[in-house]
């Protein structure tokens, strides 16, 4: 039934978690040093990247983002398949909204930790469409209520 809003939102919901692979979240620029060059850590939401002049090095993987944006990107897929349950859907992305909420945290606090102390961390794109996730997330569990509603009223007018 993807001719539902609830359906829709869910969708966009899969397609934000397929792009989060290829935008990344925060990036972190170290002092430079006495040639004048400095250092740019990139957290993607697989692995932080560091990347000083032209060459870039892999510093670390990130499984947890990248399993949690996993289960967001099954679930969502998963719920909308859901629509003759509409309870069990409600349950699915309140679940998932958790799954981006721990998502969106984990981020914040991978972003903060890079290898940079003295530098600030600076959030791109990705953490944005997170917060988009959640929001979206919210809102199709809040259709799926009232569609929930709606058909307890007609039953009971029967």
């Amino acid at each position: 039934m993807i001719q539902r809003i609830q359906s829709l939102l869910l969708l966009a919901v899969a397609g934000i978690s397929a792009a989060l692979f290829f935008v990344p979240l925060s990036e972190k620029a170290g002092a430079a040093d006495a040639a004048g060059i400095s250092s740019i850590n990139t957290l993607n939401i697989n692995e932080v990247t560091s990347k000083i002049g032209d060459t870039i090095t892999s510093l670390s993987t990130n499984y947890g983002i990248m399993v949690l944006n996993l289960l967001i990107l099954t679930a969502a897929l998963y719920t909308i398949f859901l629509y003759k349950n509409r309870p069990a859907q409600m349950r699915m992305c309140m679940l998932a909204g958790v799954f981006a909420a721990i998502e969106l945290i984990l981020v914040f606090y991978y972003s903060e930790e890079m290898e940079v102390k003295t530098a600030r961390a600076h959030y791109l794109a990705g953490v944005y469409l997170i917060a988009v996730q959640v929001f979206l997330l919210l809102a199709s569990r809040r259709a799926i209520r009232k569609d929930e509603m709606l058909v307890r009223a007609a039953d009971r007018i029967r």
